[in-house]
């Protein structure tokens, strides 16, 4: 891997890699669409979401549930606008901390004249919302966000067309994120991958899924030494 501040661009996972929701919103405004469409009270229990895209988690949430693709699929679009909406309502309610580290590197890069990005599982509105609530929406020139995706491989996909119609077509792009499914879509898509072990994963199970780097957090990344490139995978404390 080359130096990782080096690339044209680059797409941040939000959740777990730039920040940590410290509310329920989002998952209370799954849980709200997930009932109107079932009819029933359904959460996300046994679901997994980190790593998922908003669409895949409530296809994934009314499948376990029971609730046939032939009544929810109709209603997919209209969940979710209703999701959005249910975030942007409540965005004073948001409770947001922003990670380690990670002001600094998006300092860093904006020097440097990165094309600068999201590439996250959020919806689109929810994914900036939660930016603008911690300060910062402004370090981000555009996203690869879930409205028409329901797999990490496609987000990511739709990211790197955004960031090369900025950047350039043949620009050199690095995926950031913190989960074992932003590894495998940043190989999906051919591209190098900084994993973080700022969210639910540790430090082993992102080393399972082979990252070109690997970091306890962004922190790490300015501490860097040339030297420290003779080493393909650097990992935390």
């Amino acid at each position: 891997m080359r130096p990782w501040d080096s690339y044209d661009a680059y797409l941040f996972d939000i959740d777990g890699t730039l920040l940590q929701c410290t509310d329920a919103v989002h998952y209370f405004g799954f849980c709200d669409v997930l009932t109107r469409v079932a009819g029933r009270p359904v959460n996300l229990d046994g679901v997994v979401a980190q790593g998922n895209v908003d669409p895949g988690i409530l296809r994934d949430a009314l499948e376990r549930a029971g609730v046939l693709e032939s009544i929810w699929r109709p209603h997919l679009p209209q969940m979710l606008r209703d999701l959005s909406q249910f975030v942007e309502d409540r965005h004073a309610d948001l409770r947001i901390d922003v990670l380690p580290g990670v002001v600094a590197v998006l300092q860093h890069l904006r020097g440097r004249g990165a094309t600068i990005g999201v590439g996250t599982g959020n919806l689109e509105r929810i994914g900036w919302a939660k930016l603008e609530r911690c300060d910062l929406r402004s370090y981000f020139e555009f996203g690869g966000f879930s409205d028409d995706v329901e797999w990490r491989r496609d987000m990511i996909a739709g990211g790197v067309r955004k960031a090369r119609s900025l950047a350039g077509p043949k620009a050199s792009i690095c995926v950031v994120g913190d989960t074992p499914s932003d590894i495998r879509a940043a190989r999906d898509n051919g591209l190098d991958v900084v994993a973080v072990a700022t969210g639910v994963f540790s430090v082993e199970e992102l080393r399972a899924a082979s990252p070109d780097l690997l970091v306890a957090s962004l922190t790490e990344l300015l501490d860097m030494t040339p030297a420290a490139w003779a080493d393909p995978l650097i990992e935390g404390d």
